[in-house]
């Protein structure tokens, strides 16, 4: 008996067609079943990722300028020490007789040898 090749390839992509289509056809009952169309349920997931990466991109702002703001507090709590201890050194001065003169300038500090 010999063997029919053409047979067996259509009897081959024709069960290969019919399982995708069974497929498709239990595809559509559940999600009829479900009262969602297809693009629907996929447009949904869509918006929840979408609202997902931007509370994180919010989130990671909000850390970013909640660090900023502390390296400014201790920036100005530097600062306000660094000026308090300038005026209690002016004050000893002042208190010793001594005149303590201008502050120096930038031009002033750059080049001490000349």
């Amino acid at each position: 008996m010999e063997l029919n090749w053409i047979a067996v390839l259509v009897a081959v992509l024709g069960a290969g067609g019919i399982g995708a289509a069974i497929r498709e056809i239990a595809s559509v009952v559940s999600l009829a079943r479900k009262g969602v169309s297809g693009k629907e349920d996929k447009r949904r997931v869509d918006i929840i990722a979408q609202r997902d990466h931007a509370l994180t991109l919010q989130a990671e702002a909000e850390a970013g300028e909640r660090a900023a703001d502390a390296r400014a507090d201790r920036e100005r709590e530097r600062r306000i020490a660094w000026q308090e201890h300038a005026a209690f050194l002016r004050y000893q001065l002042l208190s010793l007789g001594v005149e303590p003169g201008r502050h120096p300038s930038i031009e002033d500090t750059e080049n001490p040898t000349t």
